[in-house]
């Protein structure tokens, strides 16, 4: 005998819901156990089965008066598979439910999760924004004081290239050129050598241009190549660069110079004499050298006039021209 019916389109579970499915299949097994004997061999389970059939409308009482027919053990047996059923079915909901809950939480953790690792993202991507500008800045701070520096060493290089422009008075002594002076080359203590030297120094500055008494005292020490004249001009030079020309130069007059010089040359002015070998300039020219000489830094009344050099000079006259002289 066939334990498949059939069942109405109506009756049929939706194939579709797992849940509905799974929930069908047990409470049939269950169903199917509470009819077996303890003892008996459990048939086959059905794959679908229908609703207990319904009594006949030939089986129903007569009149509503009389007494029915008392339900036999398979009813009731049929009724406590029911309760039982129901009993499972509200397990298996209830089961269902937790599962879903435990699927929803799994879910909203996971959502959460996923929303607190995008919130991170955010922040982490702020925070390497902030970093970046902070260092962008830096750096750009780093080139801006870099380009400082850099116009700074331009501008003072450009600067130091410029021309130094002495004080008023005062030479470049770095680029001032003491090749063109007169040297001084000796022999020590010999007065014409070293007042020609002087005299030309002298000229020397009137036409460079220098006034000021320390430019003057710093140049000469270029112009002196006699050893002694440069052993007091290191020793003593540092010690007039703040007081005048003037007293250095007399000082070192005194150091250069024989005690009684000026009274030297007044001799040989009076004893001027014309070589026979020598022309009349020459011995005019010798003879105002002398005189140059003499008068070098002599005050104005003992200063060796013109006509008092002309008479020294007409005395040392050969008797010659003296003869012609006295002729006119």
């Amino acid at each position: 005998m066939p334990t498949r019916s059939n069942t109405g389109p109506d009756e049929l579970l939706p194939l579709t819901n797992p849940e509905t499915i799974l929930r069908a299949g047990n409470t049939e097994r269950r169903r199917i156990a509470h009819l077996q004997p303890p003892n008996s061999t459990a048939p086959p389970l059905p794959s679908l089965t229908t609703a207990p059939p319904l009594p006949s409308p030939s089986t129903a009482p007569l009149h509503p008066s009389l007494p029915t027919k008392m339900p036999d053990k398979t009813t009731q047996g049929e009724e406590q598979t029911t309760e039982s059923t129901r009993t499972a079915d509200a397990s298996d909901m209830q089961t269902a439910k937790d599962w879903f809950k435990a699927v929803f939480k799994i879910q909203h953790a996971l959502i959460t999760q996923a929303q607190e690792d995008h919130q991170q993202a955010i922040a982490d991507r702020r925070a390497d924004r902030q970093i970046f500008l902070a260092a962008h800045q830096a750096n750009a701070a780093r080139i801006g004081r870099l380009e400082d520096l850099l116009l700074a060493m331009n501008v003072k290089n450009e600067v130091d290239a410029r021309p130094v422009q002495a004080a008023p008075g005062r030479v470049d002594l770095q680029k001032f050129r003491t090749s063109d002076g007169p040297i001084y080359r000796g022999p020590f203590q010999e007065t014409e050598p070293f007042l020609r030297w002087i005299h030309g120094v002298q000229i020397f500055f009137d036409t460079k241009d220098v006034s000021n008494s320390a430019d003057r005292i710093k140049i000469l020490g270029n112009l002196i190549a006699e050893t002694n004249l440069q052993l007091f001009y290191a020793n003593k030079a540092s010690g007039f660069l703040t007081k005048s020309w003037n007293e250095f130069k007399v000082r070192m007059f005194d150091f250069a110079l024989p005690t009684n010089w000026r009274s030297g040359l007044q001799r040989q002015v009076r004893k001027l004499e014309m070589s026979p070998t020598e022309s009349f300039l020459e011995y005019s020219t010798r003879a105002h050298t002398l005189q140059s000489l003499f008068n070098f830094d002599a005050s104005a009344t003992s200063k060796l006039g013109d006509l008092q050099l002309d008479q020294f000079l007409v005395y040392g006259l050969t008797d010659a021209l003296q003869d012609r002289i006295n002729e006119r």
